[in-house]
C-alpha cells in the first residue's frame, strides 16, 4: 500500500458540494484530492431533470455534472476514483485509507452525500442487477416495451416513473400510504396513459428465476413486471469514519454554521449533514461555506 502526505485537504465525495469545495480550495493557493468511489457527480448523474438550479435550463442531471467535473479537470485538481475504506486519526494528521492508498492530510471534508434506502422484501437482494434497481436513469433502456414498478410516492419516485414513461409499456407505481409525497408539479406523470398508481401497499417479495417475473404485494396481489425501480429514500453513508465518532442524528453528520463537525478539523457538506433541504443549491452553498472556513483556519494556524 503506497502512502501519500501531500495533500493540504482531503475532499471525500465528488458530488456539487465537494467539487464547489475543491475550488475554492485550488483558488486559494491550497492542494487538495478528492477521493470518489464512482463518478463525479454523485446523485446528478442518477437525476432525471433539474428544474431549480438558477441559471442551468439543460434539465438533465449528467450535464451539469460533466460541467462541475470539466471545470474541476481544467483547475488541475487532483480526483482519484478509490473508495475510502477507513479514516484514522494520529495526534494532529488524518490518515484517509482507500483500497490502494494511504493519505494523510490535517483537514478532512467529508460530502459523500448518501446512498438509497434497500427495499425490504424477500429476495430483493437476490435480484439486484437482475430487475431491482436503484437508478431508472442508468438502467431504465434495458426494460423498453416491458412492464415496470416504480416503488415509493415522493419526488424521485414520480421523476423515475417520468423517465420511464416514455420507454416502458406501462409502470406501476406502488406506495406505501394513501397520499403521495411529492410536489404537485411531479405529479402530472400521473396523467400518462401508462402509469398506474397502486395506493396503500407494499412489496413483500421478487418472484422469478434468473431475471424478475412478478413480484407480490401485502394485498395479495401479483404483478408481472420485468424490472423494480426502488425510490424510498435514502440513509447516510456512515461506516467508513465510524472510527471519528463524530456526533450524527438520524439524518447525517451534525455541523455548525461552518460546517464543522464535532471533531475540529473534520468539516462536511451536501447531502451528508443533517439538514431541512437537500437540493443542488444548498450542497454547492455548503461546499463554498466549508472551504472557506477550512481556509480561513489555515492560514491562522500558520
Amino acid at each position: 500500500m503506497k502512502s501519500n502526505v501531500n495533500y493540504d485537504v482531503v475532499i471525500i465525495g465528488a458530488g456539487p458540494a465537494g467539487m464547489t469545495a475543491a475550488i475554492y480550495f485550488e483558488r486559494s493557493g491550497l492542494n487538495p484530492l478528492i477521493l470518489e468511489k464512482d463518478a463525479p457527480g454523485g446523485t446528478l448523474n442518477k437525476t432525471h431533470k433539474i428544474e431549480n438550479y438558477p441559471g442551468y435550463v439543460d434539465k438533465d442531471g449528467t450535464t451539469l455534472a460533466f460541467r462541475m467535473y470539466s471545470q474541476i479537470e481544467e483547475l488541475g485538481i487532483d480526483l482519484k476514483v478509490e473508495a475510502v475504506k477507513n479514516i484514522e486519526k494520529e495526534n494532529d494528521t488524518y490518515k484517509i485509507i482507500t483500497d490502494n492508498n494511504e493519505y494523510q492530510t490535517k483537514y478532512v471534508l467529508i460530502a459523500t452525500g448518501k446512498i438509497p434506502r434497500k427495499l425490504d422484501a424477500k429476495d430483493a437482494e437476490k435480484f439486484v442487477g437482475k430487475g431491482i434497481s436503484y437508478c431508472a436513469i442508468c438502467d431504465g433502456t434495458l426494460y423498453k416495451n416491458k412492464v415496470v414498478a416504480v416503488i415509493g410516492g415522493g419526488n424521485s419516485a414520480m421523476e423515475a416513473a417520468s423517465y420511464m414513461g416514455n420507454i416502458a409499456n406501462h409502470i406501476y407505481v406502488i406506495n406505501r400510504s394513501n397520499t403521495l409525497k411529492a410536489d404537485e408539479k411531479e405529479k402530472n406523470i400521473l396523467e400518462k396513459e401508462n402509469v398506474e398508481v397502486i395506493y396503500e401497499a407494499k412489496v413483500t417479495e421478487i418472484i422469478g428465476d434468473e431475471i424478475i417475473e412478478k413480484i407480490k404485494l401485502d394485498n395479495n396481489q401479483e404483478l408481472d413486471v420485468s424490472a423494480v425501480f426502488v425510490c424510498i429514500g435514502q440513509d447516510s453513508n456512515t461506516g467508513y469514519y465510524q472510527n471519528l465518532k463524530l456526533e450524527t442524528d438520524s439524518q447525517g453528520i451534525i455541523v455548525d454554521g461552518n460546517m464543522k463537525t464535532s471533531d475540529d478539523n473534520v468539516y462536511a457538506c451536501g447531502d451528508a449533514i443533517s439538514k431541512s433541504l437537500y437540493q443542488v443549491v444548498t450542497a454547492t452553498s455548503e461546499g463554498a461555506i466549508a472551504a472557506s472556513n477550512i481556509i480561513k483556519n489555515m492560514r491562522n494556524s500558520r
